[in-house]
């Protein structure tokens, strides 16, 4: 599961497929020339352990000269042996074994192959001085670094720019998804929970797949191609070395199950940290009106140390790991040094041979110990990734077939028939047997108590929701069968709760649209009553509005939201109590603007105040989401009804 879900984190970075080809080369080069520079160290070693007096040499056991002798290459080996005291002992051995001409072993022939080179390379450097040697190292080690340098920058450009598109892409799919995601989820999520998602669970992911994941690429190159020069110089001390292996995983997978669950609940908990941050600024009014701060510090306290146990515990565990491997490390140096000392004196190989493999398995150790972090944060990752994972799964609001058609220019009418509808999260039926037409241009009014199914019935019409049962037909046509765009470009909504958004005036009225001119947003503002206060803001119409609004009146903001209607031009309009927040001087201006709204449009007008709806074509009363009364005011209040009830506990007095 941990690795199926990293996998399809991975599969965001695998589009940017050239970048991570020429990455991984990169990361290839980076270990390679870090190979050749350590392997050019030798000579240094070896001159300088014996000041200079010995010629430089590539180690060649007694075992390898006599497997040379078996092979057919005797007046090389002795050649070699003629040009310097150095190889006295060793010629000496040799010379005993020459009776030994057993045939070689296939593993044997192979080695054979590799020792003639390191014997013909020895021969030619056995007849340059010890400084000669020296400098042409030390001219050959810096063009290395450099070529080095290169590599690193260059995977450090094609990985992480891979990784960071990779989530770039995701958060742009996780904003997409919030776009399509139904409407009761906003209504049940707390916006700082998904906000943790989308930025900080990201963020956990991000780091795993571009930085994190560069850096244990390299090293996993390192190791391997490093694990090849240690078994050229001495596959002896290698398989020695492998003995200890399994004490460094034991540490890296123990502390990687732990951390895994950790993140999972450290996420979680800042999640709610960040709900309950949002609630809080939100509703700091409310706290304050009704002395709530102590018992929001409480509630605030218990989250944030939750948060903090949960964070120091992971920090505890990713530490643990690492250090445990750098322990069982040093337990590998110790036993190396006893047992390759040991090698050294018997003559087996050279102190160069020895201190080349010595500090080529110390470079390694780094990226086993990072590897060891990296597992670590795959856990981290894969935590996060299910949050997010589990966002992108979501049911979508509405499903869209897939050949739909697109509506014209409206003619007859709008029509329930037989609607049925209840939300996910409960089997009550908020709608029963809805069924009415709205002729094309007449103004329809829904009233009722609270919670009587009103704005749920004007939700299914730009298809905020689709109902268990029955149809929506605009001019005989399912809106099912259209694309939304076309649906609810066809309709406005002005509601109580009005919404802008941080930004300009004009921003706000245009929607963002860029085929709306300033001259078109003007004319929608003066027909809406705007203009003149629009005009009186600092910038006018460049005004940068506070977030929602909250520094205009609720009477401006309204005709705001109306002006936005205006510019929008809609066949469909709906009204969600759109004056029943406002004073008895706003109201009035409010309806004047909404009077021009609504002039030419077929308009849906929900309202608790029976006075805003006297004048509707039809009134339709609501009552426990069925429809049980229809007509106008005059018609409704002779049926001595429910309106008649709801209309006498308005105006009795």
């Amino acid at each position: 599961m941990m690795f199926k879900i990293y996998s399809r984190i991975l599969s965001y970075a695998l589009k940017y497929k050239k970048r991570i080809i020429l990455g991984l080369l990169l990361a290839f080069g980076v270990s390679v020339f870090n190979g050749i520079g350590l392997t050019a160290l030798k000579p240094v070693f070896d001159i300088l352990g014996s000041e200079g007096k010995k010629p430089f040499q590539i180690g060649i056991s007694n075992d390898d000269f006599r497997i040379l002798h078996r092979s057919g290459h005797t007046k090389d080996v002795e050649l070699l042996f003629s040009k310097s005291s150095f190889y006295d002992a060793q010629a000496k051995a040799f010379e005993k074994s020459k009776k030994n001409k057993t045939a070689l072993t296939n593993f044997e022939s192979f080695k054979a192959v590799a020792f003639y080179w390191l014997l013909k390379m020895n021969l030619f450097f056995i007849d340059i001085p010890p400084f000669s040697i020296l400098v042409y190292t030390c001219l050959f080690v810096l063009p290395i670094y450099l070529f080095k340098l290169f590599c690193t920058l260059g995977t450090v450009y094609f990985m992480s720019s891979s990784g960071l598109l990779a989530v770039r892409d995701m958060r742009k799919e996780l904003y997409l998804k919030l776009q399509r995601l139904p409407l009761d989820f906003y209504m049940k999520e707390k916006t700082g929970t998904m906000m943790s998602r989308i930025i900080n669970d990201v963020m956990l992911i991000s780091n795993s797949i571009s930085n994190e994941l560069r850096i244990s690429i390299v090293n996993f190159f390192v190791i391997t191609t490093h694990m090849v020069l240690l078994a050229l110089i001495s596959y002896k001390l290698l398989i020695f070395s492998f003995f200890v292996v399994p004490l460094l995983l034991w540490p890296i997978n123990h502390f990687a199950k732990k951390i895994k669950g950790l993140t999972k609940h450290e996420q979680e908990y800042l999640g709610e940290l960040n709900g309950h941050l949002q609630e809080f600024i939100t509703g700091i009014r409310v706290i304050r009106a009704f002395a709530m701060e102590k018992f929001q510090e409480k509630k605030f306290s218990h989250l944030n140390h939750n948060l903090y146990s949960k964070t120091f515990k992971y920090g505890i565990n990713h530490t643990i790991g690492p250090s445990l491997v750098e322990l069982t490390t040093s337990f590998i140096l110790v036993g190396l040094l006893l047992y390759g000392g040991f090698r050294v004196l018997e003559g087996e190989f050279s102190a160069g041979s020895f201190l080349t493999f010595l500090f080529t398995l110390i470079v390694i150790l780094s990226p086993i110990k990072q590897i060891a972090s990296w597992y670590n944060m795959i856990n981290r990752t894969v935590a996060a990734g299910e949050r997010v994972f589990e966002l992108i799964e979501k049911n979508e609001e509405v499903n869209q077939k897939e050949n739909t058609q697109e509506l014209g220019t409206l003619e007859k009418e709008i029509e329930f028939k037989k609607v049925y509808f209840s939300y996910d999260d409960t089997k009550t039926k908020v709608l029963k047997n809805i069924s009415l037409k709205a002729p094309i241009g007449k103004t329809m009014a829904l009233v009722g108590h609270s919670g009587a199914g009103k704005s749920t019935l004007v939700d299914l019409i730009p298809r905020f929701y689709d109902p268990d049962r029955g149809q929506i037909l605009f001019d005989g046509i399912d809106i099912k069968d259209v694309t939304l765009d076309n649906l609810r470009d066809k309709i406005g909504v002005v509601t109580q709760d009005i919404f802008l958004f941080n930004g300009s005036v004009f921003e706000n009225l245009s929607s963002g649209r860029e085929d709306i001119s300033l001259d078109d947003v003007k004319k929608a503002a003066k027909m809406a009553y705007a203009h003149k206060f629009i005009e009186k803001l600092p910038q006018g119409y460049d005004t940068v509005i506070s977030e929602r609004g909250l520094t205009l009146s609720g009477g401006q903001r309204q005709r705001l939201s109306i002006a936005r209607a205006l510019v929008k031009d809609p066949e469909v309009l709906i009204l969600d109590e759109a004056t029943s927040a406002l004073d008895t001087e706003s109201e009035r201006v409010v309806q004047k603007a909404l009077s021009r709204l609504m002039k030419n449009r077929t308009t849906f007008v929900i309202a608790h105040r029976l006075s805003t709806v006297y004048n509707a074509d039809s009134i339709l009363v609501v009552d426990k989401g069925r429809i049980v009364e229809r007509g106008t005011h005059q018609q409704l209040i002779r049926k001595d009804g429910v309106y008649k009830k709801l209309y006498k506990m308005q105006f009795q007095s």
